[in-house]
């Protein structure tokens, strides 16, 4: 079975004997172009025995090999092979030597043929929901890694993916540094336990709504207001900006009619997915390292959480307290359509991966 649907496009287009199919099945995809290593030539061109001439290879997303410590690939696309090719007579052999393969005639008719399909397919969007076939798809770690799912489906990546790249190496150390102030496997670890510990969530918001959800499992009526925890301990109030929302969530179907968010902290477990895949991505951490911490990722959310449903909503909710601030702006809307993939689409792991 192929990976992805590019590569079962791709196979079925050159089953076909379509060329214009193969052109379509990457036009809108990113490519991957192997980093040459110290030494090598810029560009990794090959002669390929199965077209008789020389070839610049290039992989599909599913087609990324293992990772490995000093492997790395650049994103590009086919509208950037074709504006800066530089022979006529080479062809660009796509997943070569797999079962998924394409060599693709590379003149210049056929590279403005290329930016004509790119035109129609337009830079790959994010919000798409992929699965890598040969992947992650039950288990723990499968679990953990859906727990990250929310990311993966913003960037369009396999959400059961644990390798060479999130995006590539580049952007994956940019995220890190940029977002996370994260540049070595120190700060890395500093950054990934305390994502695990929930201490990026705001801490007096997370109290209110757990001790409010502790009343109501103890059969009492929960109050918005302040109220009490014990003798004299003192309950924060859960803020009004948090009852808007979930108000807002039970009209949108992020809540059913009578729910209540029990925690935020399904933000910081699905970064810390995030971080463990954009560490290996910048070769901060290795494999191994890299599933027992998305596993541990899964197990905290299951403290925290009953559900997938229960889980999506305290996403959704700390998501928006971080970056939207009640303004039900765009934030909000792209929160609802990932919302909705991940808990309606029938391929979701939401749907298909029990919770506990």
């Amino acid at each position: 079975m192929p990976p992805t649907d590019t590569e079962r496009r791709l196979y079925e287009a050159t089953a076909r004997g379509d060329r214009d199919g193969q052109v379509a099945a990457i036009a809108g995809e990113d490519l991957y172009l192997a980093v040459p290593q110290q030494g090598q030539d810029p560009l990794p061109v090959y002669d390929d025995p199965a077209v008789g001439g020389r070839c610049i290879p290039v992989l599909t997303r599913g087609m990324l090999p293992p990772w490995q410590p000093q492997q790395f690939f650049d994103r590009v696309s086919v509208e950037e092979l074709a504006q800066d090719w530089p022979n006529d007579k080479w062809r660009l052999a796509v997943n070569p030597g797999t079962p998924c393969a394409a060599y693709l005639d590379a003149s210049h008719a056929h590279r403005m043929g290329w930016l004509q399909h790119r035109t129609r397919a337009g830079v790959r969007p994010g919000g798409l929901l992929v699965t890598h076939f040969g992947g992650p798809l039950h288990g723990p770690l499968a679990q953990g890694l859906a727990c990250g799912a929310p990311l993966a489906l913003h960037h369009s990546v396999p959400w059961n993916e644990l390798g060479t790249a999130f995006l590539d190496h580049a952007a994956d150390a940019e995220t890190l540094r940029a977002q996370w102030s994260v540049t070595d496997p120190a700060g890395w670890q500093q950054r990934l336990d305390q994502l695990l510990g929930g201490q990026f969530v705001p801490a007096q918001t997370e109290a209110a709504l757990r001790a409010r959800a502790r009343g109501r499992a103890a059969g009492e009526l929960a109050d918005a207001g302040a109220g009490k925890a014990g003798e004299g301990a003192e309950v924060p109030a859960v803020p009004e900006l948090v009852t808007r929302y979930e108000g807002r969530f039970r009209a949108d179907g992020l809540l059913p009619a009578d729910g209540r968010v029990a925690s935020l902290v399904a933000l910081d477990h699905a970064h810390a997915v995030g971080l463990v895949r954009w560490g290996l991505g910048a070769r901060l951490c290795a494999p191994p390292q890299a599933e027992q911490a998305v596993v541990r990722a899964g197990a905290r959310a299951r403290e925290a959480y009953g559900s997938w449903e229960e889980f999506a909503a305290g996403y959704a909710l700390g998501r928006m307290l971080a970056f939207d601030n009640g303004a039900f702006g765009p934030e909000y809307a792209q929160a609802l359509h990932l919302h909705r993939v991940l808990t309606q689409d029938p391929s979701s792991p939401w749907r298909g991966l029990p919770f506990a």
